[in-house]
């Protein structure tokens, strides 16, 4: 009797928003591989109930397309307008509620996690956070910025190896990895497979 490897794990990265939410597909490996990004808006014209709704219903064809294993999400930080603060919250709260209904593990991430996990400096600025993701993914073109963040809080998750908040020591670890990823990248030329 033949024993059936098991299927890498499907993390699906989210980064929150009302107008615009970022998503990634990325299968866990050395390396992480991306599988299918983009960015789900919805017009600011419209009321926020039906952006939610909008993006209710695009988060349900991607989970039932893609069928991840595991959600990464970034965490809600304190924001200076409590209106925002809000509506990012009821944002995050569609794929919380759609990944918990599908028993999914739900991971979620402190900005400076990811900025430290992907660029080894929890205060890398967006550029800089774009720029790795596109080196690790071999992408031939800059991500969007809510595209890049879902990717980068996917690839935390991955590089983490599934442990929401990692030590110090088991960052640099991961930043060696990464380094020696990029490093590859870039002699390939930064192109993708």
């Amino acid at each position: 009797m033949t024993q059936s490897q098991p299927q890498p794990i499907r993390v699906l990265g989210i980064d929150p928003g009302s107008r615009r939410l970022g998503w990634a597909m990325v299968q866990c490996g050395r390396p992480p591989q991306r599988l299918d990004s983009g960015v789900l808006t919805a017009k600011a014209s419209k009321p926020v109930a039906q952006r939610l709704g909008i993006l209710l219903g695009e988060l349900e064809r991607l989970l039932a397309a893609h069928d991840p294993d595991v959600l990464a999400i970034e965490q809600a930080f304190v924001y200076k307008n409590p209106k925002t603060a809000l509506v990012i919250g009821q944002a995050r709260g569609i794929p919380l509620a759609l990944c918990a209904a599908r028993d999914m593990q739900i991971y979620e991430y402190q900005p400076s996690v990811i900025k430290q996990t992907v660029v080894g400096s929890g205060r890398a600025t967006k550029e800089q956070m774009r720029r790795m993701v596109q080196l690790q993914f071999e992408l031939s073109t800059l991500p969007l910025e809510d595209e890049a963040d879902a990717l980068a809080v996917a690839l935390t998750y991955a590089i983490g190896a599934a442990r929401p908040v990692a030590s110090k020591d088991e960052m640099t670890d991961s930043r060696s990895y990464y380094l020696a990823v990029t490093e590859a990248a870039k002699r390939r030329g930064g192109k993708r497979r």
